[in-house]
């Protein structure tokens, strides 16, 4: 991991015991166990997404109503249980 260029900002966070133990195997396996590189880019995508969402409000917000997001979902996962092939 390559260190940070300029000045850094410290500051705290409490979590509970289980999502601490998830952060933190979520760093080791993808971030080296480097929690502030785990941090920050949880911070670029929350920008990612700001700005995604201010796209959509900006063109008028989303067309899809709850029941068209309900059909569309149940079209993309399928309704019928799939069976599984004679042995």
């Amino acid at each position: 991991m390559k260190r940070k260029k300029g000045p850094v900002e410290t500051f705290s966070v409490s979590v509970d015991a289980k999502t601490k133990k998830v952060l933190k195997a979520h760093a080791d396996r993808l971030f080296d166990g480097n929690m502030s590189a785990m941090i920050s880019a949880f911070g670029r995508e929350a920008e990612k997404r700001d700005a995604i969402h201010w796209l959509v409000q900006d063109a008028g917000g989303s067309a899809l109503t709850d029941a068209l997001r309900e059909e569309l979902s149940t079209e993309f996962h399928g309704t019928k249980k799939r069976k599984k092939p004679a042995a």
